[in-house]
C-alpha cells in the first residue's frame, strides 16, 4: 500500500465514523410525551390547566372518592411559580413531594390554594393522602 492510499483509507474511515456520530445525535422519537402546562381545561373539574399569568396553574377536583386529574405529567421550569388549587367534597391532604415539602389541607365542601416554586430539576409527585393516589407528576426542567 502506498502512503497516499494509506492516508486516503484513514481519511475515509474517519469521515465514516464522523457521519455515524452525527446520525447518533438525533432526537429521541421514542421519548414519553409530557402534558404541556398550556393545556387548558374547559371546566374547573381540573386537568393540568393553562399557564397562569406567572407560572403554572394545576386545578384539582376531588368528588365522590375520585380525583381529577390523576397520573398526568405537567412541565414546570426550575423556579417557576406553581399554583395548585383544590376543590373537594371530603377532607383531604394534598402533598407535594418537593424540597421543602408542600402540604395543602382541604376541608369537606371547601377549597384551598397554594403557590410555591421548585428549585431542583426532576419529577415531583403531587398526591392525595386520603385517596392514596398520585394526582400529577410535576416534571421540573432547568
Amino acid at each position: 500500500m502506498t502512503p497516499t492510499s494509506s492516508t486516503l483509507t484513514r481519511s475515509t474511515a474517519l469521515a465514516a465514523a464522523g457521519a455515524l456520530l452525527l446520525v447518533g445525535c438525533g432526537s429521541d422519537d421514542d421519548a414519553e410525551p409530557v402534558v404541556s402546562p398550556a393545556a387548558t381545561a374547559s371546566a374547573p373539574s381540573a386537568e393540568p390547566t393553562e399557564e397562569a399569568a406567572e407560572g403554572v396553574q394545576v386545578d384539582i377536583t376531588i368528588a365522590d372518592g375520585a380525583v381529577s386529574p390523576q397520573g398526568e405529567r405537567v412541565e414546570v421550569g426550575v423556579g417557576e411559580p406553581v399554583t395548585i388549587s383544590v376543590t373537594s367534597d371530603a377532607v383531604d391532604e394534598i402533598h407535594v413531594h418537593s424540597d421543602p415539602d408542600v402540604t395543602i389541607d382541604v376541608e369537606a365542601g371547601g377549597s384551598a390554594e397554594e403557590t410555591f416554586t421548585i428549585d431542583t430539576p426532576g419529577q415531583v409527585a403531587v398526591e392525595s393522602h386520603e385517596l392514596g393516589v398520585t394526582i400529577v407528576q410535576l416534571v421540573v426542567r432547568p
